[in-house]
C-alpha cells in the first residue's frame, strides 16, 4: 500500500501533520439578496508528498444564476483561498452525470485524472448503504 518509506521520510510527515492547522471555509454567493452558489473548500496537508491539497466540496450554482460568472466567481475566491494556505493544487469528486460542470472544471484548468487515480468511498453507516452519489 503506498511506496517504500524511510525513518527520515516518515519522521518529517509526521511532524508535518502533528504541527498541522487545518484550515477549512464556506462561500455563499448571493445576487440582489437571493442565494446564487455555494462552494467549501479545505486545506489537507499531504502525507505522500511535503504539499497542501486544498479540497474543494458541493460547489452549486443555482438554475437561475448559471451562465452568469457565480460559479467563476467562487472558484476564484476558492483558488485565491487555497493560495493563501499555500496548497500547490486543488482537488474536487463530481458525479459522471454533470458534464456541464465538467466542461466548466476543464475551461479552467483542471483535469480529469480518474484515468490514473482510483477514487474508493467506503461507507460508514451501519446499514453499508452510505450516499450513491458522492
Amino acid at each position: 500500500m503506498g511506496a517504500p518509506l524511510g525513518v527520515e521520510d516518515l519522521t518529517v510527515r509526521v511532524q508535518r501533520w502533528r504541527d498541522a492547522a487545518f484550515a477549512a471555509e464556506f462561500y455563499v454567493a448571493c445576487v440582489e439578496a437571493e442565494l446564487a452558489g455555494m462552494a467549501a473548500v479545505a486545506a489537507v496537508p499531504q502525507f505522500g508528498r511535503v504539499s497542501w491539497t486544498a479540497n474543494l466540496m458541493g460547489p452549486a450554482v443555482s438554475d437561475r444564476h448559471r451562465r452568469k460568472g457565480v460559479a467563476r466567481a467562487l472558484m476564484e475566491q476558492v483558488t485565491s483561498r487555497a493560495t493563501t494556505w499555500g496548497c500547490d493544487q486543488i482537488k474536487l469528486t463530481s458525479s459522471r452525470t454533470r458534464d456541464a460542470a465538467h466542461a466548466f472544471y476543464v475551461a479552467l484548468g483542471y483535469r480529469d485524472t480518474s484515468a490514473v487515480q482510483a477514487r474508493y468511498v467506503g461507507s460508514l453507516q451501519a446499514d453499508g448503504e452510505g450516499r450513491q452519489d458522492a
